[in-house]
């Protein structure tokens, strides 16, 4: 029999249930027929105790279905395709904007030093590298908060955290000493703990596994973008605060660190809390964002989709192996993911290049990685495969920098050092892009305050 819904049935049931196989029953012409989602998109026994409320049979069993004009599917892939456009554009985006915007916030100390940072402030080489040290202590003492993304409200909680990130970049045009420069170090690295290192797990909340690498390319590929934007922004502040009464240096951190204050209002409208809460999709969309992730989904203790803190969870964590396998591969490349972009204006100055100079060339190899890093996460996906890319990354990262240690050794041109930085900014950018999905995938079965809590142990033992 087919399985087009009759009146008698509709009567039958509740309006709740009406509703929902009203949704659900999509005609399918024969130019472009649909695929029944039933295996990939949705709960098989939630489709089935429907169907036999209303007498429709097994969804699953051929012989209650015909090939007829009307066919039992719960949406369409274009309308899929239709939602994931709108997340991508309204939410990795913006995202990424933020993420952007906190890199920046995070690693301009770097243009700051050869702006004249460090003599206006009498900083020691010393002195300079514990002010960039104090970012990291409160860093990693305070990674345990991206669990808050899973028991509070995100939209609120991010708007929070980029306000907080923004005042603080700001204020460190109005450092006057060594102390006053750590003091803020200090609070920008508990507010930036608080919210790039949990965004993988919330964006894990509207993305299927094979759609997650490349949604996490185009977050974490805003720090690149980041670094090369603060370079050539940086080159222009210097240039035109030469002759200005503040310090360039001064007007770097402020420049950079205020739009972060102003973006923070527009989060708190522009995020929505779950898929099926976007204000930018219909009421038909928000129903498919939920439907084509109801199957594999993590499950939670609340219905709100948001978890309970519990400690037991902490400790099954802990005891999770694979935790500590993406650690030490993390911990690996972390040191160069961090390093670099504040030391690399530093390293090319030392080459021999004027400030402007190398200003100007901190920029080009990041544009590359950017580039290098969405492809990697492109094919990733597409391949459904992330050791092998990873693989290969680690591999382009070692070639780069034993290239920049050989030509240091043998006293080469300063340009095959600086060669040297673009395969090994490419490489280690897509390691851990690739690292941070690798562990969101793994635990794609378990409880999202466990996924929450596998994804700090790895990054706090990678910081160590």
């Amino acid at each position: 029999m087919g399985l087009g819904i009759s009146d008698t049935s509709k009567d039958a049931v509740s309006p709740v249930i009406r509703e929902e196989l009203e949704l659900q029953h999509i005609p399918r012409s024969s130019a472009q027929p649909f695929e029944l989602q039933s295996r990939q998109s949705i709960d098989d026994e939630k489709i089935s105790d429907t169907a036999e409320k209303v007498g429709l049979g097994d969804p699953d069993n051929s012989s209650d279905r015909d090939d007829g004009p009307a066919s039992f599917a719960l949406y369409s892939s274009e309308e899929e395709q239709t939602v994931l456009r709108k997340f991508d554009r309204h939410l990795v985006l913006f995202i990424a904007l933020l993420y952007m915007l906190c890199f920046l916030d995070r690693s301009n100390i770097g243009n700051a030093k050869i702006a004249g940072m460090s003599d206006d402030l009498h900083l020691t080489s010393s002195q300079y590298e514990w002010a960039l040290r104090s970012f990291y202590i409160t860093y990693l003492l305070f990674e345990w908060m991206p669990i808050l993304y899973t028991v509070l409200s995100p939209s609120t909680y991010i708007a929070c955290c980029v306000l907080a990130w923004g005042a603080i970049a700001s204020l460190q045009a109005l450092a006057t000493s060594f102390g006053s420069l750590c003091f803020l170090r200090t609070l920008l690295g508990i507010s930036e703990a608080a919210f790039s290192p949990g965004v993988p797990i919330f964006l894990a909340s509207f993305y299927k596994r094979d759609e997650l690498a490349f949604r996490i390319g185009l977050f974490v590929s805003a720090a690149p973008l980041a670094t090369s934007f603060a370079s050539s922004l940086a080159w222009l502040i210097t240039r035109l605060g030469q002759g200005s009464p503040i310090a360039p240096w001064r007007m770097l951190f402020l420049i950079e660190g205020f739009p972060s204050v102003l973006i923070s209002v527009f989060a708190f409208y522009q995020i929505p809390n779950a898929p099926g809460e976007a204000k930018y999709l219909s009421k038909r969309e928000r129903r498919v964002a939920e439907l084509r992730l109801s199957k594999g989904r993590p499950e939670t203790n609340r219905e709100d989709g948001r978890g309970r803190f519990e400690w037991i969870e902490i400790w099954e964590a802990l005891k999770d192996p694979k935790c500590y396998v993406t650690a030490a591969m993390f911990c690996s490349c972390n040191v160069a993911f961090s390093s670099l972009p504040v030391f690399l204006p530093t390293i090319i100055n030392d080459m021999g290049y004027s400030t402007l100079s190398s200003q100007a060339l901190s920029a080009p190899p990041y544009l590359v990685a950017f580039v290098v890093v969405l492809l990697t996460t492109f094919y990733s996906d597409k391949f459904r495969n992330r050791s092998l890319f990873i693989c290969f990354h680690a591999l382009l990262a070692s070639t780069g920098y034993a290239m920049i240690t050989v030509a240091g050794v043998f006293k080469a041109g300063p340009m095959w050092r600086y060669w040297g930085v673009y395969p090994a900014a490419s490489g280690f950018f897509s390691v851990v892009t690739l690292l941070i999905t690798w562990t969101i995938n793994n635990q794609v079965r378990v409880l999202i305050i466990l996924r929450g809590c596998q994804v700090v142990t790895r990054r706090l033992i990678a910081h160590t």
